[in-house]
C-alpha cells in the first residue's frame, strides 16, 4: 500500500518540481474553463448562473478536487459578500456569515435539506468534510420568501456527487504538517436508470497547540432510480463522527483537557412525478440528528475551574410537497407546503449546579414562486411564502427580482428586495442562565442592485452589485434586566444595518491562464454597541491565478487579503482583530490511460499560508503557520 510520512511542523515543499516529474501514459486532455454553471438554488428550477436575478456563486467539482481539502469552509473562502472564519487550526469551530449578518442568518443545506442546529441557529461547517460533493451554491441576499427561517442574509447548498455511468472505485490517501494523516474511498456506477454513489473518509490532525487534535470519520452515501417512465427516487445518507479537542475556552486560554465528541447523521429522500408535459409533482423528507458531548474538567494548578460535562441532541425533521407548472417557457410557478420540527434536549452538569431543558418547535408553511419570461433576455422572480410557526407566530416573507440581458449576453443588469427572519432558537429560549421565552423574530429587509459585463469577446467577466440590509429585532443580551438568574437576559432589542460592494473580475488570458479578483467593501453599524457589527471585515480581496501548463497538470494561486475587524475576545480586553494576509499555491497531475484497468492516477499538494504570516481570522485563536500536505489518488 501507499505509505505517507507526516511531519509535526509546517515545511515548504517543492511541490510543483514533485508534481510535474512526467510518466509514461496516454493522456485525455482538459482544458481550463470557466462554465456557465446550472443553479438550482436560487429559484428550487435548474437554470444557468447568468439567468439568475439573484446574486449566486458556484464552487465547482475541479475547484474542490484541486484544493483537496479537509473541511468545506476551505473551499468557502473568496466567495464576494461571503465571511468564513475559523477559530484556529481546521476542525474548529467554523461559520459561514453572508452580507454583514451572523452565523445563524445564513440557511446551510445539503442536498437542499436544511440542517441549521435547532440549539445554535447556525451550522458548524468545520465538521463537515466535502470531497463527496459535485458542487457549493451561494445565493447571497434575503431568501426567506423560498426557504423561511434562517435564510436572511442567504443560503449555502452543499449538491453531493451523484453515481456516473459505468463503474468506478477510487481511493486516495495524503499526509502532511501537523501529523495531518487524510484517506478517501469511493465505489459508484450508474446504468438502466440507476445510479448510485457510496463514500468514506478520515482524517486526523494533531492541530498547531497542545490540546488541538481532531479526527473525523464520515461516510456519504448517494443514490436514484427510475419508477417507470415518469417517475424518479433520489436517496441520500450523510453520517459524521468527530472528537476533538478544545484549547481555548472562557477563562483559559490554554485548556490541556477541554474534549467536544461530536455525531450527526441524516437521511433524506425525495421523490418526482410527471404528471403531465406541464405538470410535476415532487415529495420530500429527511431527518437529520446530532449529539454533542462536550466535558472539561478542572485543569492541573486552575484557582478557580469552572467544571461541566455537557450533552446535547438535536433532531430536525423537514416534510414538503411541491407542484411545479410550466405550461410553456413564459411562465413556471411553484407551489409547495412544508413541516419543520426542531427537538432539542441538553443536560447540563457543572460545579455551580446541574440543569436540564427539553424542548420541540413546529413550522408549517405555505410558498409560491413564479418564474417569469415575459420576453428573451429577460427574468422576473416573484415570491412569497406564509410561516405557521408554535413559538413566533405568523410570518409573511415576499420578493421580487428582475434581470435584463443586453447585447447577446454581453451585459446584464439585476436587482432584488426581500424579506427575511429567523426564529429564536430553543436555547435562546430555554437557556436557564440568560433565556427568554417571549422572545420574537429577528427580521431583515433586503435590497441588491447589479450588473455584470463580459468583455474581449467573452473572455473576461466583470461584476458588481451594491447591497444594504437592514436588520430588526437582533437578539443581544442585556445586562439591565435581571434575567433568570438575576445576571442579564437575551431580549430584541438589536438594530443594526450592513452595507457594501461585492465585485468579482475573471480573465482567460491565454488557454493555459486564467485569473480571477474578488472584492468585498462591508460598512456595518450595531446600534446597541455603537460599533461595526462584530466578525466583519471592512474589506477583503482575493487574487487567483490558474496556470495549466499542460492538459495533465494545474496549479492555482490564492492571495487573500483581510481587513481588520471588531471582535469578541473570549479572555483579553482587546477588541480589534488586526487584518492579515495569506498566500496558498494548490496542484495536481493527473494521469488518465486507456486500455487499462486503473483509469486514472494523480499527485496532489499544497502549501498553505506560503509566507508563514502569523495571524487570527478570530480574535485570540491563532491560525497555522506554513504548512503542507501532498497526496495520491488512483482511480480504476
Amino acid at each position: 500500500g501507499m505509505r505517507i510520512v507526516s511531519a509535526r511542523k509546517g515545511v515548504a515543499i517543492p511541490i510543483i518540481a514533485i508534481v510535474t516529474a512526467g510518466l509514461p501514459g496516454k493522456v485525455r486532455a482538459e482544458e481550463p474553463t470557466r462554465l456557465d454553471p446550472i443553479v438550482v438554488t436560487a429559484t428550487r428550477e435548474e437554470r444557468k448562473a447568468s439567468e439568475q436575478a439573484s446574486s449566486v456563486s458556484v464552487v465547482t467539482r475541479e475547484e474542490i478536487e484541486l484544493k483537496n481539502p479537509a473541511v468545506a469552509g476551505d473551499v468557502l473562502r473568496g466567495i464576494p459578500g461571503v465571511d468564513v472564519q475559523r477559530t484556529g487550526s481546521p476542525g474548529n469551530r467554523e461559520n459561514i456569515k453572508i452580507r454583514g449578518g451572523m452565523a445563524a442568518h445564513t440557511l446551510v443545506m445539503i442536498d437542499g435539506f436544511p440542517v441549521n442546529s435547532p440549539t445554535l441557529g447556525s451550522f458548524d461547517i468545520g465538521s463537515l468534510p466535502v470531497d463527496g460533493f459535485e458542487r457549493v451554491e451561494v445565493v447571497r441576499g434575503a431568501q426567506s420568501a423560498l426557504y423561511g427561517s434562517g435564510a436572511i442574509g442567504g443560503v449555502v447548498n452543499f449538491i453531493p456527487r451523484k453515481g456516473e455511468e459505468g463503474r468506478q472505485f477510487g481511493l486516495g490517501v495524503s499526509g502532511g504538517s501537523f501529523g495531518t494523516v487524510m484517506g478517501n474511498a469511493f465505489a459508484q456506477g450508474a446504468g438502466k436508470g440507476i445510479n448510485l454513489r457510496l463514500g468514506t473518509g478520515a482524517w486526523r490532525s494533531d492541530g498547531i497547540q497542545k490540546n488541538d487534535d481532531v479526527s473525523l470519520v464520515s461516510f456519504l452515501g448517494t443514490g436514484g432510480a427510475a419508477v417507470g417512465s415518469r417517475s424518479r427516487l433520489h436517496a441520500i445518507v450523510l453520517s459524521t463522527d468527530q472528537e476533538k479537542g478544545i484549547p481555548i475556552d472562557f477563562g483559559n486560554p490554554m485548556d490541556a483537557n477541554h474534549r467536544l465528541n461530536r455525531r450527526g447523521f441524516m437521511s433524506g429522500a425525495r421523490w418526482e412525478t410527471a404528471v403531465s408535459p406541464s405538470v410535476t409533482v415532487s415529495a420530500s423528507g429527511m431527518i437529520f440528528e446530532e449529539s454533542f458531548r462536550e466535558k472539561d474538567p478542572a485543569d492541573p494548578g486552575e484557582a478557580f475551574p469552572f467544571v461541566f460535562d455537557d450533552t446535547t441532541k438535536t433532531q430536525k425533521t423537514d416534510f414538503r410537497l411541491e407542484v411545479r407548472f410550466a405550461p410553456g417557457p413564459v411562465s413556471t410557478t411553484y407551489i409547495g407546503v412544508e413541516h419543520e420540527k426542531d427537538r432539542a434536549t441538553d443536560a447540563f452538569k457543572s460545579s455551580f449546579g446541574d440543569t436540564s431543558f427539553a424542548s420541540s418547535t413546529y413550522n408549517n408553511s405555505v410558498f409560491v414562486q413564479e418564474e417569469f419570461r415575459p420576453w428573451k433576455h429577460t427574468g422576473i422572480s416573484l415570491g412569497f411564502r406564509l410561516d405557521s410557526n408554535s413559538e413566533a407566530g405568523t410570518q409573511l416573507n415576499p420578493k421580487v427580482a428582475a434581470y435584463r440581458e443586453f447585447g447577446d449576453g454581453v451585459m446584464r443588469v439585476r436587482a432584488a428586495v426581500g424579506r427575511g427572519f429567523r426564529v429564536p432558537t430553543i436555547s435562546e429560549k430555554m437557556d436557564v442562565f440568560v433565556g427568554n421565552k417571549a422572545l420574537s423574530p429577528e427580521v431583515a429587509v433586503s435590497y441588491e442592485v447589479g450588473s455584470d459585463i463580459a468583455f474581449a469577446g467573452k473572455r473576461g467577466k466583470l461584476s458588481g452589485t451594491f447591497f444594504y440590509q437592514d436588520f430588526r429585532g437582533l437578539i443581544q443580551f442585556d445586562a439591565s434586566v435581571p434575567g433568570p438568574l438575576g445576571f442579564g437576559q437575551l431580549r430584541n432589542k438589536g438594530r443594526a444595518f450592513s452595507r457594501g460592494v461585492e465585485a468579482e473580475a475573471w480573465f482567460l488570458f491565454t488557454q493555459r491562464v486564467e485569473g480571477g479578483l474578488s472584492y468585498t467593501l462591508s460598512d456595518t453599524w450595531d446600534r446597541q454597541t455603537g460599533k461595526s457589527i462584530i466578525g466583519i471585515p471592512g474589506n477583503r480581496v482575493m487574487a487567483t491565478l490558474l496556470i495549466t501548463p499542460a492538459p495533465s497538470f494545474q496549479a492555482r494561486l490564492d492571495c487573500q487579503v483581510e481587513g481588520e475587524q471588531e471582535d469578541a475576545p473570549l479572555n483579553g480586553t482587546a477588541t480589534r482583530r488586526p487584518g492579515y494576509t495569506r498566500v496558498d499555491v494548490y496542484a495536481k497531475y493527473r494521469w488518465r490511460i486507456d486500455g487499462s484497468m486503473v483509469r486514472e492516477v494523480a499527485l496532489t499538494g499544497k502549501i498553505q499560508n506560503l509566507l508563514d504570516r502569523k495571524y487570527q481570522e478570530r480574535i485570540e485563536f491563532p491560525a497555522p503557520g506554513i504548512n503542507f500536505l501532498i497526496g495520491a489518488e488512483l482511480k480504476i
